[in-house]
């Protein structure tokens, strides 16, 4: 399925809000059903402010020709959130990748991919020197996509549930 692609990638605006609240909310439901649904994460109660207000944010979606969406990535400066990477990021200009979210029905067709390449040009764009993301090893095949994309694990935490491993990757970005 890879001759033409049959989907487009958007940054999205004001007037994509509350579809890729929904499909983000769905997607996580799907691949992290221990979590809560009830009420949406911050990120995606503060949408607006944090991801289309801010220049150094954003949000990217992939989309068939008919408007459904099919695959989300979001890009936000890293906040030191946290504690175990203390210092790992201290005066370099991090941002964090998120929600790389792809429909169950279109994986391994390269749309994370697509989409990171999109994120990857926004951030360059924006002045980060370094990617950094977070993911688990029950997520099939996440630790590979991400080492696939350039992402190197800078820490894996041993705790016994989520099993979190931190994965960072440095841009060339021309100072």
């Amino acid at each position: 399925m890879n001759i033409k692609q049959p989907y487009a990638i958007d940054k999205a605006g004001e007037e994509d809000i509350s579809q890729v609240i929904e499909f983000m909310m769905k997607i996580r439901s799907e691949v992290f059903p221990m979590l809560s649904q009830d009420q949406l994460p911050p990120d995606l109660l503060h949408f607006r402010q944090h991801y289309i207000q801010r220049e150094n944010a954003a949000v990217f979606s992939a989309r068939m020709p008919d408007g459904t969406l099919i695959g989300t990535i979001g890009i936000v400066p890293y906040d030191g959130r946290f504690h175990q990477l203390e210092g790992f990021y201290n005066n370099i200009p991090t941002a964090e990748i998120v929600k790389c979210y792809i429909d169950s029905t279109y994986r391994r067709l390269k749309i994370g991919t697509t989409l990171f390449r999109e994120a990857l040009k926004f951030s360059e764009g924006a002045g980060y020197q370094r990617l950094y993301l977070h993911t688990h090893p029950f997520l099939p095949g996440a630790i590979s996509f991400w080492e696939n994309q350039g992402f190197k694990v800078s820490l894996a935490e041993d705790d016994p549930i989520w099993k979190t491993v931190h994965m960072d990757m440095s841009l060339n970005v021309h100072k």
